[in-house]
């Protein structure tokens, strides 16, 4: 049977006794699909009524809440189909915001590798020096778009609008790099890859390397990465190693002197010479997560022979932290993290960077 009010309900609402107990017990057939508490069925209006109208139109009419219910409109409707078809409803649109998702990032991708190629073209590059580009100009133009979409999400868009503005964004930021990558292409002697990166990148958080070719790329030298994932037992052995050196009894890492008992037990098993002991209480005890950003590869290391422009110029994109000697596998090196990433890099952080 359907539901009919006779004035409003909720928030600066007429609020009249039978209009409310009629949304109170609306409501409560919601409640476990939509995340909220059944409400008492009593006929009286309070803000916590007034939030979980806020909280159903928020869910599942999928628009921005006023925390109140009018006869006729969109709330009382939704709330007399009941929860079986709201729900249906729901993974619908769901579905459908998916697809226009999927489809405006495929355009944002292919507005891109149509300018890389028309620009590559028009500049006589033959195909050998540009096909590769159509990879990087992919994942930055992905980069792009992913970004824009969550931003508009966060504003409150709507999934298909968000995700419209999201290509259009993309794709003529995209079209930008494009042109800007043809002619590095050129000018660097028909590089493969508008940027060169060497050493231990595997592993190493997709992201962060799509950092280091930005730079690489702007200044068209080469970046050597001699520290990038590793795992856990060759973290240990490093520690053990380097522990009465470089690396000072544990001290130089934040989370061993925060935990001064543990880092003691450590250097019990180092000053007896019990390697095994060591690996084995670092596995028992160490929350590796606090112990190296190389463990899930969201760091990497940068030889100490890297031009010192190409460093300032990371550090405007990622956490930089000065190695006072080595690092843990007894390399002299500059250590970049993603506690402070920015990409895409927008221009106005590359103005910062020096020629």
């Amino acid at each position: 049977m359907v539901t009919k009010l006779s004035a409003s309900v909720g928030r600066k609402g007429k609020n009249l006794p039978e209009d409310v107990k009629a949304v109170q017990q609306l409501l409560n057939a919601f409640a476990a699909n939509a995340g909220f508490k059944k409400l008492k069925v009593d006929g009286t209006p309070t803000p916590v009524l007034e939030k979980t109208i806020g909280l159903f139109q928020q869910e599942v009419c999928g628009f921005k809440p006023d925390c109140r219910i009018d006869p006729g409109k969109n709330t009382i409707k939704k709330l007399n189909a009941g929860p079986a078809k709201a729900k249906a409803e729901q993974k619908a649109k769901e579905k459908k915001d998916e697809k226009a998702k999927e489809e405006a990032k495929a355009q944002a991708v292919k507005a891109a590798k149509e300018a890389v190629m028309k620009e590559a073209k028009s500049k006589s590059l033959d195909q050998s020096g540009w096909a590769a580009l159509l990879t990087d100009i992919e994942d930055y133009a992905n980069s792009l778009y992913d970004s824009y979409f969550a931003k508009g999400e966060k504003k409150g868009e709507d999934p298909q609008k968000a995700a419209k503005l999201a290509a259009e964004k993309a794709a003529k930021e995209a079209k930008k790099k494009a042109a800007e990558d043809v002619i590095k292409t050129i000018d660097t002697g028909g590089l493969c890859k508008p940027g060169r990166l060497e050493g231990k990148t595997q592993g190493v958080k997709k992201v962060i390397l799509n950092v280091l070719f930005e730079v690489s790329s702007y200044y068209g030298q080469t970046i050597n990465v001699v520290s990038g994932l590793r795992d856990k037992t060759g973290q240990a052995n490093a520690m053990y190693k380097g522990w009465n050196g470089h690396l000072e009894h544990g001290k130089i890492y934040i989370y061993l002197r925060n935990n001064e008992d543990f880092r003691l037990e450590l250097d019990g098993f180092v000053q007896a010479g019990d390697k095994k002991g060591f690996v084995a209480c670092m596995f028992k005890k160490a929350k590796w997560d606090q112990i190296s950003r190389h463990l899930s590869g969201q760091a990497v290391d940068i030889s100490t022979k890297t031009d010192a422009k190409i460093i300032e110029a990371l550090k405007t994109c990622m956490k930089y932290v000065r190695e006072p000697r080595k690092n843990s596998e007894g390399i002299k090196c500059h250590h970049f993290d993603d506690r402070k990433l920015v990409y895409p890099v927008p221009d106005s952080v590359k103005k910062k960077w020096k020629l």
